[in-house]
């Protein structure tokens, strides 16, 4: 369908919430109003379901390939289980191999993910290895539409050494892009960790030791004190502690170009499920580790104030039989968990409908605040004339329990088994195409393309 009026629905705009038809011309949204003339055959009557943004989520491993386990998503099973999310674009991740060029690299990614995407998709580029010839890579691709960066701070083979860190930061800054990063002290993490097992407390319940707020604190010090002296952009992944959610809020409020994203899992679970069953705990074994119940509210205030602009998955599910290779030593639990396909109703059910977030502060997080900080605005991120048709639909009165059996990702396990959420998409539009229409897919092709983006596209804004 070239052109597609849509009917009937309540549309999340950023003057409100209206009841106004919304018409597709070429992809794009080409008008926003009252009773619009019907001037297309192709239609789409609504019956008062909400239509926002179509989601954009910036941290996804599709997969994560790395270690002695290989997470189930690929590009083609992770962006399926996207678009059902209402998720019409993703951010991945390009991770070179030892002696790569990132320009290899890249293409490389590219081509694994051109036949296979359902959603749009960008990608970061992660510096590791030989960072002095990498770094002179940067500023060719920066103008190619790579414009992020990461960096880790933990795990051996990836980790960038304090020494380097100045020079990574300056080199970056200087080619327009930004940078982000995995913000742990990876080595007082090793260190804790060798410790346990050298004690014997290798069980699950030991797993947040080896990984406790202090790594995340100093990590996140480290990287705010040179960013205020090399004014490149930052940006931090999966924020799990109160403490650091703070310092960022502080960072921000000094207009300084910091953003944050914090991941479902932060928000809605709690240190204890890594004390209880065995199979819920390795399901919840990821980097940064889940911590208080008092962190976890204290990053629901951090959404609600600002000081996080938006929430992640970090999209990296495994089976069970991986999870479960060995629940006596956490050292053997592959870490990650799938969220892609359930951020809408994770974070609608227990934000919007539980009244910790209006629905203008969800939009912002789920979609507006990505699209700004990561060079998408106003392309993507928001229901304007101009922009991508990019749209998911929800029925907000919709109540679903969460079954693994049910879920299109590539994993027979979550750890949101059996939770009950209010509010699920129903439809996902794709720059005028619908993907998911009545929870089905309509078609068999993928159509997801490759999105440059250019971080001086942010509406004059950087952050979230």
């Amino acid at each position: 369908m070239d052109d597609l009026l849509i009917r009937g629905g309540r549309v999340a705009t950023p003057d409100g919430v209206v009841g106004v038809d919304i018409l597709i011309q070429d992809g794009h949204i080409a008008a926003i109003s009252g009773n619009l003339p019907a001037t297309t055959q192709n239609s789409l009557q609504l019956h008062g379901e909400t239509i926002l943004p179509g989601g954009i989520d910036v941290h996804v491993h599709l997969p994560w390939p790395t270690g002695s386990f290989v997470s189930s998503d690929d590009f083609g099973s992770g962006t399926r289980a996207a678009a059902f999310g209402g998720v019409t674009t993703v951010i991945d991740f390009v991770i070179p191999e030892p002696g790569e060029s990132l320009a290899d690299a890249v293409d490389k990614k590219r081509k694994l993910a051109e036949l296979n995407a359902w959603v749009d998709y960008g990608l970061h580029i992660s510096l590791r290895g030989s960072l002095p010839a990498r770094l002179k890579e940067v500023p060719a691709l920066v103008k190619a539409g790579y414009p992020s960066y990461k960096i880790f701070l933990a795990y051996d083979g990836f980790r960038v050494k304090d020494a380097d860190l100045p020079v990574v930061f300056k080199r970056v800054g200087a080619a327009g892009g930004m940078l982000t990063v995995h913000a742990e002290d990876g080595l007082l993490a090793d260190r804790l960790t060798s410790k346990l097992v050298a004690q014997g407390k290798t069980a699950l319940r030991f797993y947040p030791e080896a990984r406790p707020a202090a790594c995340e604190t100093r990590a996140v010090e480290k990287l705010l004190s040179l960013q205020e002296k090399i004014s490149t952009p930052l940006h931090i992944h999966h924020v799990s502690t109160r403490h650091a959610a703070e310092l960022i809020g502080a960072a921000r409020r000094q207009g300084r170009r910091v953003s944050a994203e914090t991941c479902p899992h932060y928000l809605l679970f709690d240190q204890t499920g890594y004390f209880g069953d065995p199979e819920l705990a390795a399901q919840l074994v990821c980097a940064p580790s889940i911590k208080t119940a008092a962190d976890r509210a204290g990053l629901w205030e951090a959404l609600e104030k600002g000081w996080v602009g938006m929430v992640a998955t970090d999209h990296c599910p495994y089976q069970l039989d991986q999870k479960e290779t060995d629940l006596s030593d956490f050292t053997h639990t592959p870490g990650g968990l799938g969220g892609v396909e359930l951020r809408l109703p994770l974070i609608y059910s227990e934000g919007v409908v539980k009244r910790r977030l209006s629905l203008q502060q969800f939009v912002d997080l789920w979609a507006t605040n990505p699209a700004r900080t990561f060079g998408l605005y106003p392309r993507k991120g928001i229901i304007a004339v101009g922009s991508d048709a990019d749209l998911v639909i929800v029925d907000t009165n919709r109540t679903v329990t969460i079954h693994a059996d049910n879920l299109k990702m590539n994993s027979d396990c979550t750890p949101y088994e059996d939770w009950l959420v209010t509010g699920w998409p129903v439809g996902t539009i794709l720059r005028g195409k619908p993907v998911i229409l009545e929870g089905k897919l309509t078609g068999q092709n993928p159509g997801g393309e490759f999105i440059p983006r250019y971080l001086k596209h942010t509406d004059g804004k950087h952050g979230n």
